[in-house]
Protein backbone atom coordinates (compact mmCIF):
# COMPACT_ATOMS: atom_id res chain seq x y z
CA UNK A 1 0.00 0.00 0.00
CA UNK A 2 2.95 2.18 0.87
CA UNK A 3 4.85 1.58 -2.20
CA UNK A 4 1.44 2.26 -4.63
CA UNK A 5 1.20 5.62 -2.75
CA UNK A 6 4.34 6.17 -2.72
CA UNK A 7 4.10 6.06 -6.57
CA UNK A 8 1.54 7.76 -7.36
CA UNK A 9 2.69 10.50 -5.64
CA UNK A 10 5.86 10.78 -7.28
CA UNK A 11 3.92 10.50 -10.35
CA UNK A 12 1.59 13.31 -9.81
CA UNK A 13 4.30 15.92 -8.83
CA UNK A 14 7.13 14.59 -10.58
CA UNK A 15 5.96 14.17 -14.20
CA UNK A 16 4.67 18.14 -14.07
CA UNK A 17 8.12 19.14 -12.30
CA UNK A 18 10.38 17.23 -14.95
CA UNK A 19 7.91 18.75 -17.36
CA UNK A 20 8.67 22.18 -16.18
CA UNK A 21 12.71 21.21 -15.75
CA UNK A 22 12.60 19.95 -19.62
CA UNK A 23 10.51 23.17 -20.65
CA UNK A 24 12.77 25.46 -19.18
CA UNK A 25 15.73 23.94 -20.69
CA UNK A 26 17.64 26.12 -24.15
CA UNK A 27 17.30 23.51 -26.37
CA UNK A 28 13.80 24.37 -26.81
CA UNK A 29 14.25 27.95 -27.46
CA UNK A 30 17.09 27.39 -29.75
CA UNK A 31 14.72 25.08 -32.61
CA UNK A 32 13.47 27.42 -35.15
CA UNK A 33 11.01 26.47 -37.33
CA UNK A 34 11.54 26.30 -40.89
CA UNK A 35 9.67 26.50 -44.26
CA UNK A 36 9.96 22.96 -45.45
CA UNK A 37 10.58 23.07 -49.45
CA UNK A 38 7.45 22.93 -51.08
CA UNK A 39 8.34 22.40 -54.65
CA UNK A 40 4.65 21.91 -56.23
CA UNK A 41 3.41 24.71 -54.30
CA UNK A 42 6.30 27.16 -55.74
CA UNK A 43 5.17 26.35 -59.04
CA UNK A 44 1.64 26.91 -58.18
CA UNK A 45 2.74 30.34 -57.09
CA UNK A 46 5.26 30.96 -59.64
CA UNK A 47 2.71 30.06 -62.66
CA UNK A 48 -0.40 31.13 -61.07
CA UNK A 49 -2.38 28.01 -60.74
CA UNK A 50 -5.94 27.66 -60.01
CA UNK A 51 -6.82 24.44 -58.68
CA UNK A 52 -8.49 23.38 -61.86
CA UNK A 53 -5.58 24.54 -64.01
CA UNK A 54 -3.18 22.55 -61.61
CA UNK A 55 -5.34 19.22 -61.99
CA UNK A 56 -5.13 20.42 -65.33
CA UNK A 57 -1.47 20.63 -65.70
CA UNK A 58 -0.61 17.28 -63.49
CA UNK A 59 -2.98 15.14 -65.78
CA UNK A 60 -0.92 16.72 -68.84
CA UNK A 61 2.45 15.64 -67.41
CA UNK A 62 1.35 12.62 -65.68
CA UNK A 63 -0.20 11.52 -69.42
CA UNK A 64 1.98 13.18 -71.24
CA UNK A 65 -0.44 15.60 -73.09
CA UNK A 66 -0.21 18.55 -74.40
CA UNK A 67 -2.35 21.77 -73.10
CA UNK A 68 -3.47 24.79 -75.40
CA UNK A 69 -2.79 27.74 -72.66
CA UNK A 70 0.83 28.86 -72.90
CA UNK A 71 0.79 29.62 -69.11
CA UNK A 72 -0.21 26.19 -68.49
CA UNK A 73 2.18 24.79 -70.97
CA UNK A 74 5.02 26.57 -69.39
CA UNK A 75 4.06 25.47 -66.01
CA UNK A 76 3.73 21.60 -67.55
CA UNK A 77 7.20 21.65 -68.30
CA UNK A 78 8.35 23.24 -65.11
CA UNK A 79 6.63 20.15 -63.39
CA UNK A 80 7.83 17.28 -66.31
CA UNK A 81 11.24 19.09 -65.87
CA UNK A 82 11.70 18.83 -62.00
CA UNK A 83 9.80 15.05 -62.45
CA UNK A 84 12.90 13.99 -64.56
CA UNK A 85 15.68 15.35 -62.25
CA UNK A 86 13.83 13.44 -59.16
CA UNK A 87 14.16 9.89 -61.72
CA UNK A 88 17.38 10.96 -62.10
CA UNK A 89 18.61 11.52 -58.36
CA UNK A 90 16.86 7.77 -57.72
CA UNK A 91 19.56 6.13 -60.97
CA UNK A 92 22.71 7.89 -60.35
CA UNK A 93 24.40 7.13 -57.82
CA UNK A 94 23.18 7.64 -54.11
CA UNK A 95 23.61 6.56 -50.76
CA UNK A 96 26.29 3.48 -49.94
CA UNK A 97 22.56 1.34 -48.91
CA UNK A 98 21.35 2.25 -52.80
CA UNK A 99 25.05 1.16 -54.41
CA UNK A 100 24.90 -1.90 -52.43
CA UNK A 101 21.82 -2.87 -53.23
CA UNK A 102 21.45 -1.78 -57.11
CA UNK A 103 24.17 -4.46 -58.00
CA UNK A 104 22.79 -6.90 -55.95
CA UNK A 105 19.13 -6.54 -57.06
CA UNK A 106 21.03 -6.95 -60.95
CA UNK A 107 22.97 -10.31 -60.08
CA UNK A 108 19.10 -11.34 -58.48
CA UNK A 109 17.66 -10.30 -61.46
CA UNK A 110 20.14 -11.95 -63.94
CA UNK A 111 19.44 -15.46 -62.18
CA UNK A 112 15.80 -14.78 -62.31
CA UNK A 113 16.22 -14.64 -65.93
CA UNK A 114 18.33 -17.53 -66.32
CA UNK A 115 16.40 -19.63 -64.04
CA UNK A 116 13.55 -18.91 -66.29
CA UNK A 117 15.24 -19.32 -69.38
CA UNK A 118 16.45 -22.80 -67.92
CA UNK A 119 12.70 -23.49 -67.01
CA UNK A 120 11.18 -23.02 -70.40
CA UNK A 121 13.99 -24.86 -71.92
CA UNK A 122 13.61 -28.28 -69.49
CA UNK A 123 9.84 -27.67 -70.06
CA UNK A 124 7.60 -26.57 -67.66
CA UNK A 125 5.91 -23.62 -67.08
CA UNK A 126 4.76 -24.44 -63.18
CA UNK A 127 8.08 -23.76 -61.67
CA UNK A 128 8.49 -20.27 -63.14
CA UNK A 129 8.91 -17.37 -60.00
CA UNK A 130 5.69 -15.68 -61.55
CA UNK A 131 5.66 -13.17 -58.74
CA UNK A 132 9.34 -12.60 -59.08
CA UNK A 133 9.00 -11.87 -62.55
CA UNK A 134 6.04 -9.46 -62.32
CA UNK A 135 8.20 -8.00 -59.62
CA UNK A 136 10.92 -6.88 -61.43
CA UNK A 137 8.73 -5.67 -64.51
CA UNK A 138 7.26 -3.61 -62.18
CA UNK A 139 10.81 -2.36 -60.66
CA UNK A 140 12.01 -1.79 -63.95
CA UNK A 141 9.45 -0.82 -66.24
CA UNK A 142 6.98 1.53 -64.06
CA UNK A 143 10.43 4.29 -63.91
CA UNK A 144 11.13 4.10 -67.81
CA UNK A 145 7.51 4.54 -68.43
CA UNK A 146 7.17 7.82 -66.05
CA UNK A 147 10.69 9.09 -67.88
CA UNK A 148 9.18 8.63 -71.30
CA UNK A 149 6.06 10.48 -70.51
CA UNK A 150 7.56 13.27 -68.53
CA UNK A 151 10.31 13.89 -71.82
CA UNK A 152 6.67 13.28 -74.00
CA UNK A 153 5.09 16.20 -71.86
CA UNK A 154 8.03 18.43 -72.09
CA UNK A 155 8.50 17.74 -75.92
CA UNK A 156 4.97 18.36 -76.51
CA UNK A 157 4.80 21.56 -74.27
CA UNK A 158 7.70 23.70 -75.10
CA UNK A 159 6.85 24.16 -78.53
CA UNK A 160 4.30 26.24 -79.77
CA UNK A 161 0.88 25.67 -79.59
CA UNK A 162 -0.57 23.72 -82.45
CA UNK A 163 -4.16 23.51 -83.42
CA UNK A 164 -4.65 19.87 -82.38
CA UNK A 165 -4.62 20.18 -78.87
CA UNK A 166 -4.26 17.27 -76.49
Amino acid sequence: MTAALTTVLLILVGLPLLAWWVGGRSLWGRLQPRRDPDPWGDLVRRHRLTPAEQSRVGAAVNRGHALDDDRLRAAAVDVARSQVVQLDVLWSGGSRAQRIVCPVAVVWFVGLVSNVVHDLVVGGLSDIPWFGLVSIAAIVGIPLVQRRKMQRAIRVNSGPVTGAGA
